[in-house]
Parts: C-alpha cells; sequence; structure tokens
C-alpha cells in the first residue's frame, strides 16, 4: 500500500484549475477591474484550506509524522467533506500503521454516501479481515463481486476470508467459480491448493501443485510451497527432487539452499546438508544462520573440535549472538573442557533469553567439578532475583537431590508449580519426589492428573501404568497404559513395566518374551532383573529366577527384600 501517491488527488487538480481560472481572469490587461470593485479574498475558501491541510499530511506522512498526517487528512476531511479520494488515503494510512477500527469507520462514511463504490466495500473487506474479523469482512467482499463479478482478486479475497471464518465448503466454492471465470489464474491456483493443504486434503494439494507446475513452470513459488508440504509430510526425496528443480533455475536462492540443507538433515545426509551451507557461506560470508547450522551439524555428528572451530569464527564476527555462545559452551560441555564452557556460559548476559539455560549449564559444570554448594548458592540466588525459568527450578531440585537433600527439592519443585501449574516438567518431578518420599497415592494422583494436561507423555503413562501393577489393581487399565507408552517410545525401562503388567494379569509367557528384551537392552538394571527372577519362579524355572536374582542382588548388595527372595531358593532343587 502505497501512502506516497505520485498521481495527481482531485485536490491538487481542483487546485489547478482553480488557479488556472484566476490566470485567465487576470490575463487580460485591459478589463482591469473598476477602482470601487470590492477585493475578494480566497484565503478562507474551504477548497483552498482543504488543500492545504491535505499538503500538510503528505508532507508529515514524508517525515514519518503518522499521528500528524491522520489528524491534518481529517481537517482537509472536514473541509471538504464530499471528497472521498481523501477518506480512502486516509484509510491507507490506519491500516498501513495497524489501526483497523479507525479505517472501518473512515470508509464507512464512504460507503454512507456512496453504497455502490466497490473500493469502499473492499477496502472496509480488507479492514475487517486485517482486524481478525474475517465473518464481517465476507459481505463487503460479496457486495464488491456483486458490483464487479470478474473481478479476480475480489474472488481470492472472499475464498481466504471464507476459509479464515472456518467456511471451508464455501471458500472451496468460491475458488472454484474462480477458477471457472479465469482458469489460468496463477493465484486462483495456488490459494486452492493451500485450502487443500490446510485442510488436510495432502494429496489434492499436491495434485493441484504438480498442476500449476507443469501449465506454470516459471511459478517459483509453487515449487517452494510442494517442497515445504513433502518436507511436513517427510517425504524428503521427493521435496528433495523439488528443489533441486528451482535451484537449477535459480543457483543463488540461498533461501532455498537453506531448505535445501534442511531436507538433507531430514534424511540425516549431513555432509550434503554441510556442502549447500558451505556454499552459501563462500558466497554471503555475513550469513550467519548458515555458519550456525553448519556448528550445529558438527554438533549433532559429535565432531566437537570442529563445532567449536565454528563457533568461534561466528564469534569473532558478532560476538553479540548468544545462542551461537550457547553451543559453543555446549560443544566444550561435551568434550568435558570445563574451563572453556564456564567461560562460555558465563558471556551470557542477563538480559538474554538463554540466561536461565546458562545458569543450569553453569550449575551443572560447577556439580562436574566437585562444586556442589557452589551450583546450589548459584541457582539459589537466580531464584531470589524473580520469576526464573522451569528448567531453574528442576535444576536446583536436581541438586538438591546430589547433595541429599530431598525435602528442599520437593519444596523448590512445588514452588515452580506454584509459578508454573501447566508445565509437564515440573509436574513430572513432582510426582517422582512425591513418590521417592513415600508418598505414594499423591504420587499416582499428581502423574494422572499430568496426562490430563499431555495424553501422550510416554514417561507420565509409564509411571501410571508401573504404579497401578505395584498396587495390583485396575490392571486392564494399567495395561492401557502401558500399551500406549510402549508405541509412544520403545525403551527398556516402558518395556519392563508392559512385562511386569502382564506378569500381575496372570499372562506369564507374554511377560517373559518383554521383561527378557529389556534385560538385552539393559543388562545392568537391578529392578528388570529382578522382575524377570520373578516370572521364571513363577513358572517353575527356579534355576534360572536364581540365577536373575543373584546378578541383581551383585548389582545392589544391600537390597534385602532381593536377598531374601535369594535365600529361599538356596534349599530348592
Amino acid at each position: 500500500m502505497a501512502l506516497l501517491r505520485t498521481c495527481l488527488s482531485p485536490l491538487l487538480l481542483a487546485l489547478l484549475q482553480w488557479g488556472c481560472v484566476a490566470a485567465d481572469v487576470h490575463s487580460d490587461a485591459a478589463a482591469s477591474p473598476p477602482v470601487d470593485a470590492p477585493y475578494v479574498s480566497h484565503l478562507n475558501e474551504p477548497q483552498s484550506n482543504a488543500y492545504f491541510q491535505y499538503a500538510l499530511a503528505r508532507m508529515l506522512l514524508a517525515d514519518g509524522d503518522h499521528q500528524g498526517a491522520a489528524q491534518a487528512y481529517q481537517s482537509a476531511i472536514d473541509y471538504d467533506p464530499d471528497n472521498e479520494e481523501l477518506r480512502f488515503e486516509l484509510a491507507e494510512l490506519y491500516l498501513a500503521t495497524e489501526q483497523p477500527e479507525n479505517a472501518i469507520r473512515t470508509v464507512e462514511d464512504v460507503l454512507l454516501r456512496n453504497p455502490d463504490s466497490i473500493r469502499a466495500n473492499l477496502t472496509l473487506g480488507n479492514a475487517y479481515f486485517s482486524s481478525r474479523q474475517p465473518a464481517r469482512a465476507i459481505p463487503y467482499f460479496r457486495r464488491a463481486l456483486e458490483l464487479d463479478p470478474q473481478n479476480e482478486q475480489t474472488h481470492l479475497h472472499l475464498a481466504i476470508a471464507l476459509m479464515r471464518a472456518g467456511e471451508v465448503d464455501l471458500a472451496s466454492d468460491e475458488l472454484k467459480e474462480l477458477l471457472r471465470r479465469h482458469p489460468d489464474s496463477i493465484s486462483g491456483r495456488l490459494a486452492m491448493a493451500r485450502l487443500y493443504r490446510e485442510t488436510g486434503l495432502t494429496q489434492l494439494a499436491v495434485d493441484e501443485y504438480l498442476g500449476l507446475i507443469q501449465n506454470n513452470p516459471e511459478v517459483s513459488q509453487a515449487y517452494l510451497e510442494l517442497g515445504l508440504l513433502y518436507e511436513e509430510r517427510e517425504q524428503w526425496q521427493d521435496a528433495l527432487d523439488v528443489y533441486t528443480d528451482v535451484l537449477q533455475q535459480r543457483p543463488l536462492d540461498f533461501a532455498l539452499r537453506h531448505q535445501l540443507a534442511r531436507v538433507y538433515v531430514g534424511m540425516k545426509r549431513y555432509d550434503d546438508a554441510l556442502e549447500q551451507l558451505q556454499i552459501i557461506v563462500e558466497l554471503k560470508p555475513e550469513d550467519f544462520d548458515a555458519r550456525r547450522k553448519i556448528g550445529l551439524i558438527y554438533l549433532e555428528q559429535q565432531q566437537w573440535a570442529e563445532a567449536i572451530k565454528v563457533f568461534k569464527e561466528v564469534l569473532a564476527l558478532s560476538p553479540d549472538l548468544d545462542p551461537v555462545r550457547y553451543y559453543l559452551g555446549t560443544a566444550y560441555e561435551r568434550q568435558s573442557d570445563w574451563a572453556a564452557a564456564l567461560d562460555a556460559f558465563l558471556g551470557i548476559g542477563r538480559d538474554s533469553a538463554l540466561y536461565d539455560d546458562a545458569m543450569a549449564h553453569i550449575g551443572y559444570i560447577y556439580l562436574e567439578t566437585d562444586r556442589l554448594e557452589e551450583a546450589i548458592k548459584l541457582l539459589e540466588g537466580r531464584l531470589a532475583e524473580g520469576q526464573p525459568r522451569p528448567q531453574v527450578f528442576n535444576y536446583l531440585a536436581s541438586l538438591y537431590m546430589a547433595g541429599d537433600r530431598q525435602d528442599d527439592a520437593l519444596a523448590t519443585i512445588e514452588r515452580g508449580v506454584k509459578l508454573y501449574p501447566d508445565n509437564v516438567e515440573l509436574i513430572y518431578q513432582r510426582a517422582l519426589l512425591l513418590e521417592r518420599s513415600g508418598r505414594h497415592a499423591e504420587a499416582m494422583q499428581v502423574m494422572t492428573g499430568l496426562l490430563a494436561l499431555d495424553t501422550e507423555n510416554a514417561e507420565a503413562l509409564n509411571f501410571v501404568a508401573y504404579g497401578l501393577a505395584l498396587d495390583n489393581r485396575d490392571l486392564e487399565a494399567a495395561l492401557g497404559y502401558a500399551e500406549r507408552a510402549i508405541t509412544l517410545k520403545s525403551a527398556p525401562h516402558i518395556l519392563d513395566t508392559l512385562g511386569w503388567v502382564y506378569y500381575r494379569l496372570g499372562r506369564l509367557h507374554e511377560a517373559l518374551k518383554v521383561v527378557t528384551e529389556a534385560n538385552h537392552q539393559l543388562p545392568k538394571d537391578a529392578v528388570i532383573l529382578e522382575h524377570l527372577g520373578d516370572i521364571h519362579l513363577a513358572m517353575k524355572n527356579l534355576q534360572k529366577a536364581r540365577a536373575a536374582y543373584s546378578k541383581a542382588l551383585e548389582l545392589q548388595p544391600d537390597n534385602a527384600e532381593l536377598r531374601a527372595k535369594l535365600n529361599q531358593l538356596a534349599d530348592k532343587p
């Protein structure tokens, strides 16, 4: 929307015409006015005043004084209320400065005077759409179409408004009508593909994009959107083929090379991703995002030294990039270079969004370097500063646990939950700490409440399933929880839970199969070995039960209950 017009407005044309008339009147030297003719001043004529305010508005607009320009426009309108162009320019100013309510009021005045104004209807429709009121925009777009049925852009605006208002079928009908009237409309085809994509009709979207590309191979936007659609579906090879085609046409399109690198990462073809990013850096050294991604790929490949080199180069060029400093600290941390890691994290200031994350890492470094009390004091100090992020509570609680201060750990987590009542990680830690404190029923209640917030939380599902199995109650429900958990996350401790539920249900062969696999994946877990022994004992496999209990006792020599189970088998053949 151009706020500074280059064409002559009706006001300026009127003023020029007025000036020409004045020149004509005074051009006849012979026709001089009588001596006693009264002087008539034009200074206070409404038209002259309107133009002055209009010129002032344009000057203020050029200086960036939007509020002053709006006031001058309004003064011009007051002097010349019948001038629609003034109202439209003021409305455009309001829309450009994100004041859709004022734009609406301004154009409504035009529509009251001229109900058949196509421009007024379109402007009102756009104003309502800009203020996130698509349903109120629809009638104005419809009226504009009634006045000009062939207008392609109005069909498009109406379809988009219908879509945003949730009227998907009507939006589809409108786009089909647009394509019937304008079968070669590129914007219409793109809009139809986007509609299919947003409503989950992905194959129809793919077909629409492919058809558009076939008929209009020069429309790069269709390639890019199709590539993104393939990415969303994790059809990496299809996305790669699309982007490669576009890259042949636009080899210097760096944004496209970024997308291509992302696809290679999705395919775990890290070397190919690095190649694309390095081309960007060679041609555009100031592209810090490409450099950052190169460092992150090295981190993913556990090439710590290479990652450190890249991140240091970026910081040398732009020292204020806190995310890069954070990644540098992480790379040093992975190398156990505690001093360098600490230096990197300490360089992240209090005003950074990564400050709390840095504090957590500094606490971890202190813990690893036998400075537990310093770590605790550091994070306690962060809590005292006020409104820390959730991970600070979480990590401080972990430090308290490392110092055998369980009550402090629970109090810290509960303080965090009070501040962030919907934070899943804090709620989960609270349940674990309650369980460790022997408050099993409360822990189960908290974890069940967590599942109401996050129904797909595999760890919470596993916790509740195992708790029910321990209580030997609601075993069918426990089985449902365990099966959902293992579907979401195939991990040995969750396999063990599933096997233990089978054991409680008396489905011993299924229990043995699952817990044996858990033991294979996690051979030095005493709990899994004990469960394996219990299952073998129930199946009368005494020798195998004895072997499982013995291995578990080696790992937990102070476990009296486990020793008692082994002793009971001592006299049995």
